[in-house]
Parts: structure tokens; C-alpha cells; sequence
């Protein structure tokens, strides 16, 4: 005992003067991964040995870096991290009930924390080592010896070190939940208050959550409900606070068990069902099924035995995990009760028979005692009540020999009915009246509780007196308050007037802005067609036509390895004659929704890349990419002919057009010799060529210029591109394709071109 207090004071003080901090993997993936323990350990271990299979150990760089881990490299993995990965594959292998290999795990993290000089990792594996060999094996004195260890071993290391307040905390708290098993209440009690000095430190939401949890847990083992329903409440609102869902589910889980204990049912399973909700999210199924256990015993004791049923089988369709033959024992002997309360004899008797023959491989007293009672109601009910009375005296025997009261209390109480059944009265009233004994028994236990609960609710009261006292000074105090909250309302006035003002000018900002975005597209739009017009063309083409030069230029210079086939155009320009003459037929408002629709008509159908500009009152630019210079003019003139042939076809409009076709760059050998304007004129010129064609035949006519590849750039070094595009013509430089098939003049004259151009 007294070695005890000595471990307990120095553990103790190593928690006021050591400053904490909780641990931070310094590998996203094992952050990852240790966030699935509790929801789905199995990934967490997937992860952990992926991590371990596919990196290589990388040798230490020195005692002063051993915690710092270079993820640019993430082929390697340092001695921290692959610790750090052992710890989390160990405690996901514990969880899933592989003792063997969990220890196995952990062990390898203690010898490779020992190799490199690590010493709070070596501790704190050891610290997980003992925690799974006493949740596995619930073997006290090894655990015990290893917490020894680990205490003792702290007290050697300096203050300063760093993580090591959070390795006392767990160690104080694992070392309460060992003596509380032990029902050593006084120590458990002593290592609860040393958690609790680490949390006035350092108050980590987690570990908060989780201290409030033990202790609860630790009241609610020792029937203490009131003083547990205390530290569980703190855990659930703390876990609310926090968003936690985890802790938060296993808060519930626990006043579930709470309030099922004290037959506040109604809470119990609202608990219970909130608990379950989180876990049916995820793959990992022990935590479920022992919820799901407890709500069909919560049904059960309602009386509602299809309910129960049904989330008995649910626990049974996830018994493929589960290693704890008690528990697959108790939940047969759980499901033949229940169908014995239906009246369905045979399904409990099927049961029955499940458990006992489990019962028959293991020493469990209580769970032999309980499937001989079970199986006495069975034969009560077959009118069998001498094999009743022997099953219940042998189940009475071994409650005796164990000292299990509630067994005994169930068993005095089957055997008076049975006796009764079978008119042995004076026997039947004798176990009567020993039911009635434990009856009492129990009920003066459960006094001295409320007893203890009436104590503890009178020192509340004194408490309360006592802070009646404060009343003034919490006055004086809201007094102060006032004052601070007229000034904050004034501030808060301001900020508002302010914010008016901010949200005023925004919105005049917002709607200029909306202003300036309509007359922008105003600007730019045809007011009659609503396809883009002449001014933004003008507005773009001079830069576009003078970067796909440059382009050009580069790859011809071989500055770009590839040619730049997308910068090729080909222009069109159409004259469109039944837009001329629409107004005068139709008259104006005719004239305006015709030509709306068919700018709407237009926009539908050209697609891009290609670009479609309103040049003039009847005539249209279209500009596409070219990145075939072979390809046929006719296949583009046909393409924009279709288009306006299918143009409102309940109308009768002259669907004759004019085109002129070129493309750019228009001199192969000098992309920069003409620029945009010049390229303008050589599509006015060839349309108009195309116009003089309609004149002596009927329907649509196109016409395409283009130079060959050997023409110079001198030959239009000229002020007058029209003139210096006819002079090529006549000598051969530019090619002319028409869709006539009747060849044309082209006559030299600069009269007879100055007049082509007045005509247009």
C-alpha cells in the first residue's frame, strides 16, 4: 500500500511541473489512419501495413531529429514513423480480436523505439502493450507489472520532455481503470484525481471527453449511478461541444447502459439508438452489436418481444467477429427466452439446445446456471416439473457456489412455481419466502444507495447556501457587464451603420458595373441582328491576325517545332440581297423581327471556333479555323448556303447569296505583307466579283481568291490593295476559283477597278 502512495505522489508531481502536448504524426496517412481505430479498425490496420510494406526503413539522422520525418521523400519511412505505424496496427489488431498478432506488432515498435535511443516512443509502446494485454486477457498482474515499469521509468526522465504529460495522463488513467476492476475503489479513485491534474494543465478536448468517460464507467461498474450519470453527462455535452462524433457515440453508449440500470428504459433506448445510428455507418461491427444487445434487452423489459427478436438477430447476423463464447452463449440463451415469451415453444427450444451444447465446451458457472433455469421453464411448460424441480436445484447450487444473487433470486422464484404446479405447497411457500429474503436483501442495498445519493444531495445544498453569499458580488459584477454592453452596443450600432454604408456603395458599384456590362454589349452587338458587329471586329482582328503572324513568323524562323495549323483562317464574306430589299417589301416592322430571327437563326448555327460578325446592313463575315489549306471552297459555300436555304421556310425570300473567300495568312511566304484592312478588301473584292457573276447567272455564286505559293510580298507593297490584287490576278500570282463555270475578264484598267470599288 504504501509503495502504492509513493508511485501515486510522484506521478502525481511529474504532472504539475512537465508541460504537455498531444501527439502529432507527423505522416498524414498514420493521422488517417489512427482516426479509423474506433470507427473501422480493419481500414486503419490496412493502411498502417501498406505504409510499413511500401516504404523502406531509412537509418537515423541523430537524436536531435529522431521526430522529425522528410515526407518529400516518400519512398522511406524513419524509425518514428514506423513506430508510430506499429502502434496503430497493433491497437486495430487488438480490436479485432487478434491478441496474438497485436502483441506481436507492438513488441516490434518497443525493440526498434529501444535500437534507435527513443525513449518516451519505447515507453508509450509499452504503455500499449499493457493496455491490450488487459483488455484481451484481463490478466491484472502482468498489466500491473508492466504500469510499474513505465512509472518508474518516467520518473527518470526530465521534466521537459516533450509529449510526455499526455503519457502520464494515459498512465494514470489505465492504472484507475485496473484498480477499479479490482474493485480497489480508494485507488482507483487516487489515479482519477492524477488524470484529472494533467487535464488542469493541459485541457485536450479528447482526453477530457475521454477522463469523463473512465470515471463514469468506473461509478457505473460500482453502482454509483448518481455520480456516474454526473461524469457521463460532462462526456456527452463535451463531445457535443466538440462535434466528436466518436466520443460522442460512445457517451451514448454508456448512459444507455446507465439508464437501463436504473429502469429509465425510455431515456435508455434513445440513447441507445442514437449510439447505434453512428456505428451502423461502418464496417466495423462489435461496438454495434453490443448496442444493438442492449436495446433488445431494453425491448425485452418493455415487454415488446418482436422488437427484441428482431435486434437479437441483428446481433446475430454479426456474431462472424465474435471471439467471447460467453457472449454467443448468453445471446441463444437470450433469443430461446424470448420466443419462450411468444408462446413458440420449438424455436426456444432449438435455441436452448444451441447453448447448451456451447455451455457444454466451457466452465462459465453463471451462463450453466441460467441455461438450467431456462430450460426448467421449458419443462414447466411440458407439464414436466420433476425434471424442472432438478434442473433449478442444480442451477440454485451453483449460484450458491458462485454467489450470485440475482441467478438465485430467478431460481427461488421458478422453483415455488414449480412446486406449486406439482401441489407441493409447503415447499413451494419455503422458496417463496427465500426469494423474499433476497428480495430484501437487494432492496436494503439499494436504500444504502439512496441513502448515499440523499448525502450527496445534501452537501449540494450546503454548497448552494454557501453561494448565496456571492450574490452581491455577482451583482457588482452585472453592474459592469451593463456598462461594457451599452458601450458594445454602440459599437455595434456603428458597425452597422457602417455596413449599410459598405452595402450601399456595393450595390451602386454592382449596378454600374451591370451598366457598363450592357453598354459594353451594346457597343459590340448589331442593334438589329444582335450578332456581333462591325466595331468589335475592327476592335479584335488587328491583334488576333497580327498574333497569328507572329506565330507564323516563329515557325518559320523554326523558333516553334510544330507549325501552328490552328492559326490558320479562312474568311467569307457574305452579301446576304433579301436582307436589302425585306424593309421595302415588308415594311419595318416586318423588317426587324425578320432580321432578329434570323441573327438568333445564326447564332444557333454557328458553332465555334468559328466566329460569325454583322459587317454591314446585308452582309456577313465568317472567320473559321483552317488547318486544311487544301480544302475545297465549294464544301464552305455549300455549308453556308444549307444555312440560309433552311432560314424560315414558310417565308418566300430570295435565298440568293454572294460570297467571297479567302484565307489568312493570304501570301504563304509573307504572313505579315497584308494586314487586316487589306485582308477586308480582298474579301469586298471577291465578293463583289461574285456579285458580277449573279448578274449574268442565276442563283448563288462564290468566289475564292488565293495566292500561290511562290508570290511575292513586293507585288503588293501598294497603297491600293484592290489595284495590286487585280494586277496578280493578270499575272498569275493570285488563283481565282468561282463557282461559275464560264470564265471571267479580268481586265487591268484602273478605271474599271476605281469603279468596281464606287459600285460597292
Amino acid at each position: 500500500m504504501m509503495k502504492l502512495v509513493i508511485r501515486s505522489l510522484c506521478i502525481g508531481l511529474l504532472f504539475w511541473l512537465t508541460p504537455v502536448a498531444a501527439k502529432i504524426y507527423t505522416a498524414p496517412i498514420l493521422a488517417e489512419a489512427h482516426q479509423l481505430l474506433e470507427t473501422n479498425p480493419e481500414q486503419a490496420r490496412i493502411i498502417a501495413e501498406r505504409f510499413l510494406s511500401q516504404r523502406r526503413l531509412s537509418a537515423p539522422k541523430g537524436s536531435s531529429s529522431v521526430h522529425i520525418n522528410d515526407e518529400t521523400d516518400r519512398a522511406i519511412r524513419t524509425p518514428m514513423n514506423t513506430i508510430d505505424a506499429l502502434q496503430i496496427q497493433a491497437q486495430a489488431l487488438s480490436l479485432l480480436n487478434a491478441p496474438r498478432a497485436a502483441l506481436q506488432a507492438i513488441k516490434e515498435a518497443e525493440l526498434i523505439a529501444k535500437n534507435n535511443s527513443l525513449t518516451y516512443t519505447y515507453l508509450e509502446s509499452k504503455l500499449i502493450r499493457s493496455q491490450i494485454l488487459w483488455q484481451q486477457t484481463r490478466n491484472t498482474p502482468l498489466s500491473q507489472a508492466l504500469l510499474d515499469e513505465i512509472a518508474k521509468d518516467l520518473t527518470t526522465m526530465p521534466p521537459s520532455a516533450d509529449l510526455s504529460g499526455d503519457l502520464y495522463f494515459r498512465l494514470a488513467l489505465l492504472n484507475a481503470e485496473l484498480q477499479s476492476a479490482q474493485n480497489n475503489a480508494a485507488q482507483a479513485i487516487a489515479f482519477y484525481k492524477q488524470a484529472q491534474n494533467y487535464l488542469a494543465n493541459d485541457n485536450t478536448p479528447a482526453n477530457t471527453i475521454q477522463y469523463h468517460l473512465s470515471f463514469g464507467q468506473h461509478y457505473l461498474d460500482h453502482k454509483q449511478y448518481d455520480q456516474a450519470l454526473t461524469e457521463l453527462l460532462a462526456a456527452y455535452w463535451r463531445s457535443v461541444s466538440e462535434d466528436n462524433s466518436g466520443l460522442l457515440a460512445k457517451a451514448n453508449f454508456q448512459l444507455a447502459k446507465l439508464f437501463f440500470q436504473r429502469q429509465v428504459l425510455d431515456k435508455s433506448i434513445e440513447h441507445a439508438s442514437q449510439a447505434a445510428e453512428f456505428y451502423g455507418r461502418f464496417n466495423y461491427n462489435q461496438n454495434l452489436a453490443d448496442i444493438l444487445n442492449l436495446m433488445a434487452e431494453i425491448y425485452f423489459k418493455q415487454g415488446r418481444y418482436n422488437l427484441a427478436l428482431v435486434h437479437y438477430f441483428n446481433v446475430l447476423d454479426q456474431e462472424k467477429d465474435q471471439q467471447d463464447l460467453s457472449k454467443v452463449i448468453q445471446l441463444r440463451l437470450d433469443i430461446s427466452k424470448t420466443y419462450l415469451n411468444l408462446y413458440n415453444y420449438t424455436l426456444s427450444d432449438q435455441y436452448l439446445k444451441q447453448a447448451k451444447r456451447l455451455v457444454s465446451y466451457t466452465q462459465i458457472k453463471p451462463l450453466q446456471a441460467r441455461t438450467l433455469l431456462l430450460e426448467a421453464e421449458l419443462l414447466l411448460t411440458q407439464d414436466l416439473t420433476h425434471d424442472a424441480i432438478t434442473n433449478i436445484q442444480s442451477a440454485l447450487t451453483i449460484a450458491q457456489h458462485i454467489e450470485r444473487n440475482d441467478i438465485k433470486m430467478e431460481g427461488e422464484k421458478l422453483l415455488s412455481l414449480a412446486y406449486e404446479l406439482s401441489e407441493e405447497f409447503k415447499l413451494s411457500l419455503q422458496a417463496q419466502r427465500r426469494y423474499e429474503q433476497l428480495f430484501d436483501s437487494k432492496q436494503a442495498r439499494q436504500n444504502e444507495i439512496n441513502e448515499d445519493v440523499f448525502r450527496q444531495q445534501k452537501e449540494i445544498i450546503e454548497k448552494t447556501l454557501h453561494y448565496q453569499g456571492l450574490e452581491q458580488q455577482l451583482k457588482d459584477g452585472q453592474k459592469e457587464f451593463r456598462k461594457m454592453q451599452k458601450v458594445a452596443f454602440a459599437l455595434f450600432c456603428l458597425l452597422i451603420l457602417i455596413s449599410a454604408i459598405s452595402f450601399r456603395r456595393g450595390r451602386l458599384n454592382n449596378r454600374l458595373n451591370r451598366n457598363f456590362d450592357k453598354l459594353r454589349h451594346d457597343f459590340y452587338t448589331h442593334p438589329r441582328s444582335g450578332l456581333r458587329n462591325l466595331r468589335l471586329l475592327t476592335a479584335r482582328l488587328p491583334s488576333s491576325l497580327q498574333q497569328s503572324s507572329a506565330h507564323f513568323e516563329q515557325w518559320h524562323l523554326g523558333e516553334l517545332i510544330n507549325e501552328p495549323l490552328s492559326d490558320r483562317l479562312r474568311f467569307a464574306l457574305i452579301d446576304v440581297p433579301f436582307l436589302r430589299h425585306v424593309y421595302l417589301h415588308h415594311g419595318y416592322q416586318e423588317g426587324l423581327a425578320l432580321e432578329k430571327e434570323f441573327g438568333e437563326y445564326l447564332k444557333q448555327h454557328i458553332q465555334k471556333p468559328s466566329r460569325l460578325y454583322h459587317f454591314s446592313d446585308a452582309a456577313f463575315l465568317y472567320i473559321e479555323p483552317n488547318s486544311n489549306p487544301n480544302k475545297d471552297p465549294q464544301q464552305l459555300a455549300d455549308m453556308i448556303q444549307s444555312i440560309i436555304d433552311n432560314f424560315s421556310l414558310e417565308r418566300t425570300l430570295d435565298r440568293r447569296i454572294r460570297t467571297g473567300i479567302t484565307e489568312y495568312p493570304f501570301l504563304p511566304r509573307a504572313y505579315t505583307a497584308i494586314n487586316d484592312r487589306e485582308l477586308i478588301d480582298i474579301l469586298l473584292m471577291a465578293t463583289h466579283f461574285a456579285r458580277q457573276i449573279s448578274k449574268s447567272e442565276p442563283g448563288s455564286h462564290w468566289v475564292h481568291l488565293s495566292a500561290i505559293e511562290s508570290a511575292p510580298a513586293a507585288s503588293f507593297a501598294t497603297d491600293n490593295i484592290r489595284l495590286a490584287c487585280q494586277q496578280a490576278i493578270n499575272q498569275g500570282l493570285v488563283k481565282v476559283q468561282t463557282s461559275s463555270d464560264d470564265d471571267i475578264n479580268w481586265s487591268d484598267d484602273h478605271e474599271s477597278v476605281r469603279n468596281m470599288a464606287s459600285n460597292d
